[in-house]
């Protein structure tokens, strides 16, 4: 019997008019004799969790963030945080009606920590994704033993495209974006649950569905695999000040 497990920080999860039938389960063994093939099943993403269905056979689904130089399961399933979030997906279809989109894209982040990079390497893939080839970047850490710790990161993607990221490492989770296209202005603010654009209204929050996991979710391949090693060593070679 083959099984559909999702990892994930459960605190990130809205479980509101989920489309999925979802059951949460502390453990792998908890499952037991009692697992369904019609139910999705999700689990605290931690690394125990993950070697325990290594070999399973099973439909796993991990966050880029558990995509590791050790653990890189080919067949696996893996999403990106930022590409689950409502206002991004929002975001994401107002440029995307754009053949060749023009603006600049500015994304500020403050998260409780960096997850060794694997976070930002992850939010540099998505945007690349949606807004183009990337023609150069620039890349600006504080040192690590400075507080709060600070990253910039600038990315051409050539023809009048930017994305201007800013991430901060501090006790707390905010998410600003703005995209100043040639025709359309788009910003929010997590923390002032601004509208995705004038005039409409929204509930979304920093968390996201298993639904919209599921429908994002990429198959775990050589070429990703390469990609996000590409996007980890612009950051990890980035100048230090």
């Amino acid at each position: 019997m083959i099984l559909k497990i999702v990892f994930a920080s459960i605190e990130k999860l809205d479980f509101r008019n989920a489309f999925e039938n979802l059951t949460l389960v502390e453990s792998i063994e908890q499952l037991g004799n009692s697992a369904n093939e019609d139910t999705t099943y999700v689990l605290a993403a931690v690394e125990d969790q993950l070697k325990a269905v290594e070999d399973s056979g099973h439909e796993i689904y991990i966050p880029s963030t558990g995509l590791t130089a050790d653990n890189q399961s080919l067949g696996w399933h893996v999403y990106f945080d930022l590409e689950n979030y409502p206002f991004y997906q929002k975001v994401k279809e107002v440029i995307g009606k754009e053949d060749k989109p023009k603006g600049v894209f500015r994304f500020r982040r403050i998260v409780n920590q960096y997850a060794n990079n694997l976070l930002l390497t992850g939010d540099l893939y998505v945007l690349s994704s949606l807004l183009g080839e990337l023609q150069g970047i620039q890349v600006k850490q504080t040192n690590q033993i400075m507080i709060p710790e600070h990253t910039i990161v600038l990315m051409d993607f050539g023809g009048g495209t930017m994305a201007h990221i800013e991430y901060t490492v501090a006790e707390q989770e905010r998410i600003e974006l703005e995209w100043s296209g040639i025709k359309t202005i788009i910003e929010f603010d997590s923390d002032q649950m601004r509208p995705i654009q004038q005039g409409s209204r929204t509930s979304s929050q920093i968390s996201y569905s298993v639904d919209a996991i599921l429908a994002s979710a990429q198959k775990v391949d050589q070429e990703l695999v390469t990609r996000l090693k590409y996007f980890s060593n612009l950051i990890n070679g980035g100048a230090h000040s």
